[in-house]
């Protein structure tokens, strides 16, 4: 290396951490994806590290051992391996000497080329040799070598160096290595012709690619704004951002050329006219990105995840061959209920039954009706049955799935069960490094039985990708809480499978669990009724109310948390709930409180203050906390509580790295985290009511306020409920309650109910009604072609047109047409709109 580039360490004053070695082996290479440990010989560095080599993990494509690498991204201490270099960037250091040249391309990379090969090579073309052969490839064509070695030269480089080279014109667009290898991987040697030609397809082609960010490049390589391709792009990025923000799975016309419409035109001097985005959408859809139905737009992936539901629990519902009888069932199950020191009602009897003669059987219930206890009999029972079948122990183990959404919902689902559980995405084989779920090598899920726990957590994708991976004769529970709030993702599928009428389920609604005198189940069932009892603000044996506005909760809070440890209850039993972030009622806020009376600062704990989103935070050993983003590689994800158990100074002694790190604890180890991924943490004494689903406390705090209007609604509100078990807390204003439990929540926009009876009559969608459907849809007033003589005058014609006035005046004429839609004005409306408020007034009047 050219000694005057040590300069460069020198003079940056903010280092990102990056390293210069010659790879010396590769200790793993994952088989699903380009993740890869690298152990590499330092040739420079600009950090302090006193060994001569380097573990360096990361996504790579194809690595040349013995080859130098420049690498950039973070150190990092595992805490089994030690430090590491986790690489976010990297790219081949160019072979600097003749010689080096030489030996690479007589290397076993090259088969038949050889040396004598090798040095004609690099006489004739240079130190540049690779570049020029990649650039034009006939430039071999002189230097008297056999086309067939032509050919493999070609080849071999065009493999290993046309990778490099497009993964390094992603890392400049600003694309970490996973995302830059997922699009490697869509496109592979197209990769730099589709970033040159025409890079909006990648917002298209690549989940995770923002508009936003591919825009910024086109237009600075001059593209135009009006563009058909960017045009295109947004339309794409604007049902995305409606399906996964929202969580509809599809968009109505008139919202999506509003809504692209402005995206579009966010800081552009330009108006996109609606044919514009008419006949973007046409292509799209003509190219099966989009997919129209009736009047409603979907991305495609998320359409035939509908479909594939309803049809395949259709199947399963008509064509059940459930494998033991009734009688089989109800006799082993008799034996079943004479090992256990309690009897099954009769509802839960019917639930078992009906649960083990179909292949597909939905369990819904609140807090308390017995969910678990099914769960635990019907996997009682059928081990039984697999036993009299002639199976072994570990086979029938083999044989039985219980998984749920999270990991903490699994752990909980293990605990209540006594059996194994894992997570969707673990039994699926879904690491969390693939950029788009549809590009997983799925693992097929066999055996006799699989339980899905929490299923209103549940999307539409993750959903139908599960039973893609389902084996055809498997039976399938699914149980969860109907009421409970919806997926993060797109849709409400467990509501949907229940209000289609057509699969086989039983509702939970007899309370087994509650304990003498014990009022939490009965408020949650209240609420869920959409009312407050008449008791609601009384005293009870179980739970309190605290009347408090914004400002007094943090008091209130802090004297019950007090309160709770001077008992000698444990942090971890004991959650703080809250709707919002901020305000004073927020979590923010009532985590430095809670930190405070749990946790409070010393002058012999060491700490650490972080600033995130404008606010400093202060971290302690002995914190709880949360990981807030999926990392498969730590076996940590989002939702997972930890507690910190060191705090590590960069000015430490001990700390041979010069970092500052936070080491956490977690259930399945410990987790190490720098200022590259503090982030990744947050305090965890509050959260969010959304981040505990799928948990329980002994005892819960929740506060609400009026100042969390736009939060309060009815699923909000019971799903935090039934997150205590033991005690439960509630303070704040009367009125916020009130107007938490009548407020429905944000009806999604669906289709899956109306597939789910599509199926069921035979009626399934019909491509070719689609695509007139979309033509008629999409019908546009499009200039003649000789009427206009320039694009400025063409966009002028388009934009009168548009502007001209709408007939408003309806006729028999045009309701027997067909040209009014019957719905009109009735867009995003439902029944509850029109039920009177607390005051009698109606929603819409």
């Amino acid at each position: 290396m050219d000694p005057s580039q040590n300069d460069f360490w020198e003079d940056d004053v903010n280092l990102t951490p990056q390293v210069i070695g010659q790879i010396q082996t590769i200790l793993f290479s994952a088989s699903d994806s380009f993740y890869k440990v690298l152990r590499i010989e330092i040739i420079d560095k600009n950090f302090e590290f006193n060994e001569d080599e380097i573990t360096v993990t990361g996504s790579f494509g194809d690595i040349q051992i013995g080859s130098s690498y420049e690498f950039t991204g973070q150190l990092k201490e595992h805490p089994r391996y030690g430090l590491q270099f986790i690489a976010h960037n990297y790219h081949r250091q160019a072979t600097s000497t003749t010689s080096g040249l030489v030996k690479y391309l007589a290397s076993d990379n090259f088969p038949g080329v050889g040396k004598t090969t090798a040095t004609k090579i690099v006489d004739e073309l240079g130190i540049n040799a690779i570049e020029l052969i990649l650039d034009n490839a006939e430039v071999l064509n002189n230097l008297n070598i056999s086309q067939a070695l032509q050919q493999v030269i070609v080849d071999k480089l065009s493999k290993a160096d046309g990778m490099e080279r497009a993964i390094i014109a992603l890392n400049d667009f600003g694309f970490g290595s996973t995302l830059s290898m997922a699009i490697y991987q869509k496109y592979q040697k197209s990769t730099l012709q589709i970033l040159k030609d025409n890079p909006y397809q990648l917002v298209i082609d690549i989940e995770g690619v923002s508009f936003k960010r591919i825009d910024q490049f086109a237009l600075q390589e001059g593209i135009d704004v009006l563009d058909e391709r960017r045009i295109k792009a947004g339309v794409i990025e604007t049902i995305n951002n409606q399906t996964f923000n929202s969580g509809d799975t599809y968009m109505v016309l008139p919202d999506l050329m509003r809504d692209a419409k402005a995206l579009l035109e966010k800081g552009q001097r330009a108006v996109v006219t609606d044919v514009m985005i008419k006949k973007a959408l046409l292509t799209l859809t003509s190219e099966g990105v989009v997919v129209v139905d009736g009047s409603y737009f979907y991305i495609q992936e998320i359409y035939e995840a509908e479909n594939q539901i309803a049809e395949r629990l259709i199947n399963l519902t008509q064509q059940s061959k459930a494998t033991y009888s009734r009688k089989q069932v109800v006799n082993v199950l008799d034996e079943v209920e004479k090992a256990n020191d309690f009897t099954y009602d009769a509802t839960q009897k019917d639930a078992i039954i009906a649960a083990l003669t179909n292949q597909l059987f939905i369990l819904t219930g609140g807090p308390g009706t017995g969910k678990t206890t099914i769960i635990s009999g019907v996997v009682a029972t059928l081990k039984k049955l697999l036993r009299a079948d002639g199976l072994k122990s570990d086979q029938i183990d083999d044989s039985i799935h219980l998984a749920a959404p999270t990991g903490r919902a699994a752990k909980r689902l293990q605990e209540s069960t006594g059996m194994l559980a894992t997570t969707i995405h673990h039994l699926l084989g879904i690491t969390g490094r693939e950029a788009n779920i549809n590009d997983v090598d799925i693992e097929e899920v066999t055996g006799h039985l699989l339980v899905i726990d929490e299923m209103s957590m549940v999307d539409t994708q993750l959903f139908a990708t599960l039973l893609s991976a389902v084996q055809a004769d498997m039976q399938i529970i699914l149980v969860g809480d109907k009421d409970q709030l919806p997926s993060v993702g797109p849709g409400r599928v467990f509501y949907d499978l229940l209000a289609s009428g057509l699969l086989n389920y039983r509702e939970l609604e007899t309370i087994h669990r509650q304990g003498k005198g014990s009022t939490i189940i009965s408020l949650a069932n209240e609420v869920k009724n959409g009312r407050l009892p008449a008791d609601f603000t009384e005293q009870q044996i179980d739970r309190s109310f605290f009347p408090a506005n914004v400002n007094t909760v943090p008091k209130l809070v802090e004297k019950i948390a007090e309160s709770w440890k001077n008992k000698g209850n444990s942090v971890a039993d004991m959650q703080i709930l809250a709707p919002m972030y901020r305000t004073p009622a927020g979590v923010n806020h009532l985590n430095e409180i809670v930190q405070n009376i749990f946790n409070p600062a010393t002058s012999k704990k060491k700490s650490i203050t972080i600033k995130k989103d404008k606010q400093a935070f202060n971290y302690r050993v002995g914190d709880k906390v949360m990981q807030t983003a999926n990392d498969p590689e730590n076996n940590v994800f989002n939702g997972d509580i930890g507690y910190i158990t060191s705090v590590l100074l960069a000015k430490d002694k001990s700390n041979t790295d010069k970092k500052d790190k936070i080491v956490v604890d977690f259930d399945t180890g410990e987790v190490i985290y720098t200022r590259e991924n503090w982030q990744n943490i947050t305090l965890a004494y509050a959260t969010t009511i959304h981040k505990a689903q799928g948990t329980e406390y002994k005892l819960v705090i929740m506060p609400l306020v009026d100042a969390f209007s736009r939060m309060l609604q009815r699923n909000l509100l019971y799903t935090g409920l039934t997150r205590a078990s033991e005690s439960l807390v509630l303070i704040g204003q009367l009125s916020a309650y009130q107007t938490a439990v009548v407020t429905l929540g944000v009806n999604r926009h669906t289709n899956l109910q109306a597939r789910i009876l599509q199926y069921a009559t035979g009626k399934a969608p019909d491509n070719q009604s689609k695509k007139l459907a979309q033509q008629e849809t999409l019908q546009m007033n499009e200039p003649a072609p000789d009427t206009v003589e320039n694009p400025q005058q063409e966009q002028e014609t388009v934009i009168q047109k548009e502007a001209a006035p709408l007939e408003t005046v309806l006729t028999m004429d045009l309701i027997a047409q067909g040209s009014i839609d019957p719905n009109i004005g009735l867009e995003g409306v439902t029944p509850y709109d029109f039920m009177p408020d607390s005051h009698g007034k109606l929603a819409n009047t």
